[in-house]
């Protein structure tokens, strides 16, 4: 039984065996100590804490949720219409196309941005350092992105808010990057996203070399140009390679506001940004003390000569009609956009003297007969003595002026001599000189205050002394080549190309006057003609299909009678040339002037036989390069090769062969093949080119070889009215041709013949082309003699034979010629001249002549 004392009955309290510790009560919370008093309730102010503390908690939590939600939601929304960053893998910049000269100097670039491309292994580490330092100092370590630098833009641009200041960007390289080639470079909110997803996405995929290289070569840096290359050769005219460390801080400083940093307009503030920069460039750890002192004190711009790079002088029309070529053959978008490598056979030695030659000869021309054509401009101002420095800053440098020249202002003006105030070009300080009266006499003015008062914004050239400039109205062209090849070597299209783009050698369709002549004597000579022939100097009379009658006359307005065919055409002689012309028919000189290119259909006329058609330099220099090649068609090239900038050859100029070159005889020489059709026969052509030297040595064409020893072939035109003036000559190794007039056609004056106008300007660039020129004849084909026979006045020279002809062989054949009905007259009776209408405006083509329109002209005159 057990025992009473385990026993227990309903309601009673358990308690605690020995075994187990007592069980304590649980205590009720006690007053704080030393209070005295027992529990007591939170505060109002806990409570209120708590609360607080509490919803903050809560408020963060739903706040971080709905964060992460939104951030969720924007990123899908963002990411969705990104653009693919796979095009920045391959992706290169438009870049321009460069044009060379035959020596590879820098003649145009082509194309809407300068840009020239690099590879990352060809940028110097210290220019993308300068950068580095300038724009991303974290940019090897970062993740694309910079958040810290992004959180303190945003706190400033909060700070900014209503200024109407523009909004830190704060991004990163990789961020432009994108930026400026996958978006577009307005700043907002959810282009800003756009960019940091973006940045994010091409540093997972792509190395920072690969973003860096992107990025220096299509950054934007002022002046229209784009990456570190071409930014070196428009402010410093130098390679990449060659830039120092404040050339790079200089450039590096331009990012951030090409304008503002722009050394040419505001130097002080690029000095000090580029400062900035060196110093960044040296707490990077990139240059030492040293370096970053000596690049500190470098001047801002040292060796920069100009906004561009240095091309060949005057060569703007040789490149327009290089971009019209290339264009034909590839496309405008190629041109612009493709980084095409030009090699062109422009000689920028030669190029040069042609363009000094035609100034010289426009120049001498205008101030003979041009007179004074007015001022630059005129400045009123009471306090000129002492603001006229201010005054002449404010003058825009007019388009055209010749290297040595520039604006001067006059101060005073007496009767002898006018006081110049002028800013010196080497030491761009402010001089004065002094302009005498001798140094303007070319004005026709009196005295010098006649014309000239203060205020006058007017040319100069000189030092102290000093002579007064203009730019003459009277224009020309001049186009030089190889006649061999065909390349062309130099090409002047006018005064200025900055004036006018307009190509007179291209565009200009102009009346080549008696300069078409040894073509129509080259058409006789393939019939049979011997040079010594005798041809009729006298009335030609043609009754046309309208019922009117051409009766035109000779320079002269006299006769000669009977004279030979080479004195016809030494001394130009119209009436004798269409006598020859009735004789051999216009048909078949129409056949030549056709296939030798100078027109493509020559109007029936007896007019067209002596000039009186449109053409053009370039057409009528092809054909005289075909005469200096013995008939065989040259077709002028201005390019000899095109590289894409990947290297690959896109063009090779094919216009000669060598059948020896690779398999023949190594004893013996290369033999050339020039390829171009047969247009006419080598023998006839050799006697053209034997009249032709007469030309030069007795003729109209004598002003063109002085002072010059190689044997020179050429002939002279000019058109009724002296409206134009030609000369286009040849040795066997270079071809020149002349053309100077009005663009609007009017005289030139009296005298104003090819000859005295065109040959001048021929004689002085030919003596820079000849000067390395060996001393050749023109070698006579085989068969062909060399015999003397007598001018009119005795005299005997030297003409070419034909296999079978002899002189005088044809002394009695009926090639005197002589209009139907006349009577030929004795020689000194005076003729009758003719008229020429009036050529086109240059760059229009001409409607087809109608008989009543060109009957009556007279074509060429010399």
């Amino acid at each position: 039984m057990p025992d009473s004392r385990d026993s227990f009955s309903a309601g009673e309290r358990l308690s605690p065996t020995r075994r187990d510790p007592p069980r304590q009560p649980p205590r009720k919370p006690s007053a704080p100590r030393g209070t005295g008093r027992g529990p007591q309730k939170p505060s109002l102010f806990s409570r209120i804490i708590r609360f607080f503390v509490t919803s903050l908690y809560r408020v963060v939590f739903l706040g971080a949720v709905a964060a992460i939600i939104i951030g969720a939601g924007a990123f899908l929304v963002f990411s969705a219409g990104l653009p693919s960053i796979e095009a920045l893998k391959t992706y290169t910049p438009p870049l321009e196309s460069r044009v060379y000269s035959d020596d590879f100097h820098l003649v145009s670039e082509l194309g809407g941005q300068h840009c020239v491309y690099v590879p990352y292994d060809q940028i110097p580490p210290l220019v993308a350092q300068a950068f580095i330092s300038a724009e991303d100092r974290l940019f090897w370590v970062e993740p694309g992105i910079n958040p810290l630098a992004m959180m303190r833009a945003g706190l400033t641009d909060i700070a900014r808010m209503g200024s109407g200041r523009r909004p830190q960007g704060a991004s990163t390289i990789t961020e432009q990057v994108v930026k400026n080639m996958l978006l577009d470079n307005h700043i907002t909110f959810g282009t800003k996203i756009k960019e940091v997803l973006l940045a994010m996405r091409v540093s997972q995929a792509m190395s920072k070399q690969q973003v860096i290289t992107l990025y220096l070569n299509e950054v934007d840096l002022g002046h229209n140009t784009f990456g570190i290359a071409a930014a070196a050769q428009t402010y410093f005219n130098k390679p990449l390679s060659q830039l120092d460390i404040a050339q790079a801080a200089t450039l590096a400083a331009l990012p951030k506001a090409p304008t503002n940093y722009d050394p040419f307009l505001h130097p002080q503030d690029a000095l000090t940004r580029r400062n900035f920069i060196i110093g960044r460039m040296l707490a990077d750890g990139a240059i030492s003390q040293a370096q970053a002192d000596a690049a500190t004190a470098e001047p801002l711009l040292p060796h920069a000569g100009a906004t561009s790079p240095a091309t060949t002088s005057g060569d703007g029309y040789f490149a327009d009609a290089v971009k019209s070529d290339l264009t034909q053959r590839f496309g405008a978008d190629a041109v612009g956009q493709g980084g095409l490598i030009v090699h062109t056979s422009l000689d920028q030695t030669l190029q040069s003297a042609a363009t000094e030659a035609v100034r010289n000869g426009l120049e001498r021309y205008d101030r003979i007969y041009g007179g004074w054509h007015g001022l630059v401009a005129h400045i009123d101002d009471a306090s000129l003595a002492a603001d006229w420095q201010a005054d002449l800053a404010k003058q825009a440098t007019p388009p055209g002026m010749r290297h040595n020249w520039r604006l001067g202002i006059v101060l005073d003006a007496g009767d002898s001599a006018a006081r110049i105030g002028f800013i010196d070009p080497l030491s761009n300080a402010a001089k004065t000189g002094t302009l005498p009266l001798q140094n303007m006499r070319w004005t026709h003015a009196g005295a010098v205050a006649g014309i000239l008062h203060p205020g006058d914004i007017i040319m100069i050239s000189g030092g102290n002394t000093l002579s007064l400039e203009q730019i003459p109205k009277i224009q020309g062209a001049l186009i030089s080549m190889d006649p061999r090849t065909g390349r062309v070597l130099a090409m002047v299209g006018g005064w200025s190309h900055d004036i006018s783009p307009f190509n007179r050698v291209t565009q200009a369709q102009r009346q080549p006057g008696s300069s078409v002549k040894p073509l129509v004597y080259l058409t006789a000579m393939e019939q049979g003609v011997q040079p010594d022939a005798p041809v009729l100097d006298a009335p030609f009379v043609q009754q046309m299909s309208d019922g009117t009658t051409y009766r035109p006359g000779n320079y002269e307005d006299s006769f000669q009678g009977p004279v030979p065919v080479f004195h016809a055409l030494e001394q130009s002689l119209n009436l004798a040339t269409l006598h020859l012309a009735r004789q051999i028919g216009l048909d078949n000189i129409a056949n030549t002037f056709q296939s030798f290119g100078i027109i493509d259909q020559m109007p029936p006329y007896y007019p067209s036989a002596i000039g009186a058609i449109d053409t053009t330099l370039w057409k009528m220099a092809t054909a005289y390069a075909t005469l200096d090649e013995y008939g065989r068609q040259v077709q002028p090239t201005l390019i000899d090769s095109v590289t894409g900038p990947d290297g690959k050859v896109l063009y090779q100029a094919q216009n000669q062969n060598c059948d020896n070159c690779m398999n023949g005889d190594p004893t013996q020489p290369p033999i050339i093949d020039y390829s171009g059709a047969q247009l006419a026969d080598p023998d006839s052509v050799f006697q053209m080119l034997t009249m032709m030297k007469g030309v030069v040595l007795r003729g109209t064409g004598t002003p063109a070889v002085a002072g010059i020893s190689q044997p020179v072939a050429g002939k002279t035109g000019t058109t009724n009215n002296f409206n134009d003036a030609w000369f286009i000559g040849f040795t066997p190794g270079v071809l020149t041709g002349c053309w100077i007039g009005f663009d609007t056609p009017a005289s030139l004056g009296k005298d104003q013949t090819g000859g005295n106008v065109c040959g001048p300007i021929w004689n002085e660039y030919m003596k820079v082309a000849l000067a390395n020129q060996p001393d050749m004849d023109f070698p006579a084909p085989a068969g062909m003699t060399l015999q003397q026979v007598p001018e009119p006045d005795g005299t005997m020279v030297t003409e070419a034979f034909k296999p079978g002809q002899t002189p005088g062989a044809q002394a009695n054949d009926s090639l005197l010629g002589g209009s139907p009905g006349a009577t030929p007259p004795a020689p000194g009776t005076p003729g009758t001249p003719g008229t020429t209408d009036a050529s086109p405006a240059p760059g229009t083509t001409p409607p087809p002549p109608t008989p009543s329109a060109i009957d009556k002209s007279l074509g060429g005159l010399y």
